[in-house]
């Protein structure tokens, strides 16, 4: 994938979840009632190994890291960063957040624009 795909997954999969994946205060990649956090929802079921939880994206195996579009440091950086938008905001900020985050990095967030889920 793509930065541009990667993001419309995650703002898409954040937004409509709108409720942290957690146990205890500590975010997972999938937690109880299937939810998943920015990253989580990237990894196919079939790729997830439940060891995951606790590493943040630069823990992950390498196989796993390029399957969710990461090449290089640039990239892994990228997806550290969409990580923490869920891992240490409330559920409320996500929207605002993805919004700054698009235009920081000059990506577009036309795919969320019919649901009314990013701001005009």
């Amino acid at each position: 994938m793509n930065r541009q795909e990667v993001f419309d997954k995650v703002a898409t999969h954040l937004l409509t979840q709108k409720v942290k994946s957690d146990e205890n205060g500590y975010c997972m990649y999938r937690g109880p009632n299937g939810l998943k956090c920015a990253i989580g929802c990237l990894i196919p079921d079939d790729m997830f190994m439940p060891y995951f939880n606790g590493c943040d994206v630069n823990g992950l195996p390498l196989k796993i890291i390029m399957h969710i579009g990461a090449r290089n440091n640039e990239d892994l950086l990228f997806l550290s960063r969409l990580q923490l938008i869920h891992d240490n905001h409330a559920p409320n900020e996500w929207k605002n957040l993805l919004y700054d985050f698009a235009n920081r990095n000059h990506l577009a967030w036309t795919c969320l624009e019919p649901t009314g889920l990013i701001r005009p």
